[in-house]
């Protein structure tokens, strides 16, 4: 390539070893793969190191609950009504939400299990969510896993929340590049990530292999599966979560990654 120096126009001085020439089809082609790059979906976020602490005091139906209560989060924890309305949440709102409204018991069982266990926080009327379990912002952790939180609230409908408890439990076994369901979610070393067979995985979030293997045939969210299962050889059956809901990085999901979900639809 031929080399271009950098002269000042008005006096001649030679510029070349503080600056270098960028053709503007360069600044053009950067700007679109840094926008290809990044996720821009709406997300909230759990922390993989203490959410255990939430699914060890809740039930596995909690769990759902919480999952979906979490995308409410605002910026500064407090539960509001929407991104728009930032209304704090009432108690009504929050059973209108979880769709408990007919189950008031239910409802007060599950809020009491939080505050009591401070994962949900109440104070001078405004319900917020322990910033330990979940948050939403920016994040510098690689501790953290993204929830997309347009998916869950449009699923929450059709999904059962006890599956969604099931998925919340799995949160913390999410390997960081892969998505793969794993013992060592932190390894960067792809030949040594330590995958979940079904035994294990179901034994990780406390259920038998035999109900691990009937829901997750069933756990779709928005028509997508929620887990791939792999087969690879005569080895056990491998699991990786869907990164159209939940994922671990800032940039945009792997193709490779997103086309293992990319089934036909009806």
């Amino acid at each position: 390539m031929k080399r271009l120096r950098v002269v000042n126009a008005e006096t001649g001085e030679d510029l070349s070893t503080d600056y270098t020439l960028r053709h503007r089809n360069q600044d053009e082609a950067f700007r679109e793969q840094k926008k290809q790059s990044t996720d821009r979906r709406d997300f909230s976020n759990a922390n993989m190191s203490n959410i255990h602490e939430v699914y060890d005091a809740l039930t596995t139906a909690q769990c759902g609950y919480l999952m979906l209560l979490q995308c409410y989060v605002d910026y500064n924890g407090v539960l509001v009504k929407s991104s728009r309305d930032k209304t704090p949440m009432t108690t009504a709102d929050m059973m209108s939400v979880l769709q408990l409204t007919k189950k008031r018991m239910t409802f007060y069982d599950f809020l009491s299990a939080c505050t009591a266990h401070d994962i949900i926080r109440e104070e001078g009327g405004a319900y917020s969510v322990n910033e330990r379990y979940h948050f939403k912002g920016n994040f510098g952790s690689q501790y953290v896993v993204k929830l997309y939180t347009a998916k869950i609230k449009k699923v929450y409908s059709e999904v059962k929340a006890t599956d969604i408890g099931l998925i919340y439990r799995m949160l913390p076994f999410i390997h960081y590049e892969t998505n793969a369901l794993c013992e060592n979610p932190f390894e960067k070393n792809p030949k040594h990530i330590r995958w979940f067979n079904k035994k294990e995985l179901a034994a990780a979030i406390g259920v038998t292999p035999d109900t691990l293997g009937r829901r997750l045939k069933q756990m779709k969210f928005d028509g997508e599966f929620v887990v791939a299962r792999i087969k690879v050889g005569s080895e056990p059956e491998r699991y990786t979560f869907n990164p159209n809901v939940f994922y671990r990085q800032s940039k945009a999901p792997d193709k490779t990654l997103l086309a293992m979900f990319n089934v036909k639809k009806p």
